[in-house]
Parts: structure tokens; C-alpha cells; sequence
């Protein structure tokens, strides 16, 4: 099968641009012809297949989110490429500090008597997930975000131990709320849209 090089630098720029106007079939086209290439990089980086295949699902889920601004790119190839490093970098930065929010959800979850196979793993991966947004929000941002859902304060108790007001607390916790809950709810459709070109295969 062709890669986006193969199909030349006009070919791979009209592709993108059609993925800025949300054509859902030149994703699929994009993900299939170069899903391969961007896998063995990620697995060479990180010896690990289940990680790799993440890496490559967040690489296309960065590239459906910011597909508006894809018209721009002048070299596919180098940016599908760029988000994959940064993404491999910032795992193998951050690896053990998922593994152990991962550890403490998981033991969680079983105290909560969640058991299911599918809710474990959807459990993790969202975890994954909302830990490489919280690292993009601002600091003060991820700190509320943190003392509320992973520690379990109330606004009054995090006011206190930031110096900050209440109504600021309310005002970061919004706005980190609603940044994780649009990139869950991005991630859902990206989930969708591979599994549905990997199914055409």
C-alpha cells in the first residue's frame, strides 16, 4: 500500500485538506496508508506493542482535532512524524508516572467492585488520557483539576491550601473539566473512526 510520501507532496496536501473540512474517508485513507510506518517507529522507541498502537491511535486523534488547521501544512509527512516523536517523548517522560495513577484507579475501581474487562481497560486508557491533557492545561489549572478529582478536596479545602478563592477554584475546575471532557468525548470519535477503517480492511 502507498504511503503519504508515495503519493507525492501535492497528493499528501490534498488529502490533508480534505481532513480540514472533516472528510471522514480521507482520515480513513490517511490512518490506512500510514498507520504501519508511524507503528514500527513507536514500537522501535518503546519495545512495547500495546503502547505503540496507543501512541499511533493519539497521533490520528491529534490529527482529527486539529484538522482545521491542516490546509496550512506544507509536509505531511513531517508532521504526521513530529506528533508521533512528541508523543513517544512525552510517554517515555512520563511512564511511570501513569503507571502509578493507572495502579491507584485500578485499585479503585475494585473497591468500587467495577470488574469487567471492558470498564478496566476503558478506565485506563481514559486515565492515560486525561493525564496528557491535564500536562497541556495551565498550572494552576491541573493542580485544582487534580486536588478535586484525584484527591477528593472540596473547593473551600483547595482555596485554602492554593491562597485562592473559592470562585477562582470553581473557575479553573470548570475550565479543566470541560477541556478533559471534549478531548474524552474527541477520543470516542477517533476510537470510532479507526475502528471503523480497520473493519474495511
Amino acid at each position: 500500500m502507498m504511503s503519504l510520501m508515495d503519493r507525492g507532496p501535492d497528493g499528501a496536501q490534498v488529502l490533508f485538506q480534505q481532513i480540514c473540512a472533516g472528510n471522514e474517508q480521507a482520515f480513513k485513507t490517511c490512518f490506512d496508508l500510514h498507520k504501519a510506518e508511524l507503528f514500527k517507529v513507536a514500537f522501535r522507541l518503546t519495545k512495547l506493542q500495546d503502547i505503540a498502537e496507543e501512541i499511533v491511535q493519539d497521533v490520528f486523534m491529534s490529527l482529527w482535532i486539529s484538522r482545521r488547521h491542516l490546509a496550512k501544512v506544507k509536509d505531511p509527512v513531517a508532521y504526521l512524524y513530529r506528533i508521533l516523536l512528541n508523543k513517544t517523548a512525552a510517554y517515555l517522560k512520563n511512564e511511570a508516572n501513569q503507571r502509578r495513577i493507572i495502579k491507584a484507579a485500578a485499585l479503585q475501581y475494585r473497591q468500587a467492585d467495577v470488574n469487567t474487562t471492558e470498564q478496566t481497560v476503558d478506565s485506563n486508557e481514559s486515565l492515560r488520557l486525561i493525564e496528557r491533557v491535564l500536562d497541556q492545561l495551565p498550572p494552576q489549572q491541573k493542580i485544582v483539576y487534580k486536588l478535586s478529582q484525584q484527591e477528593g478536596l472540596s473547593n473551600d479545602e483547595i482555596a485554602a491550601r492554593l491562597q485562592i478563592s473559592p470562585h477562582t477554584v470553581r473557575s479553573h475546575l470548570s475550565k479543566a473539566t470541560t477541556v478533559v471532557r471534549t478531548m474524552l468525548k474527541d477520543r470516542a470519535i477517533i476510537t470510532y473512526l479507526i475502528t471503523g477503517s480497520l473493519l474495511m480492511c
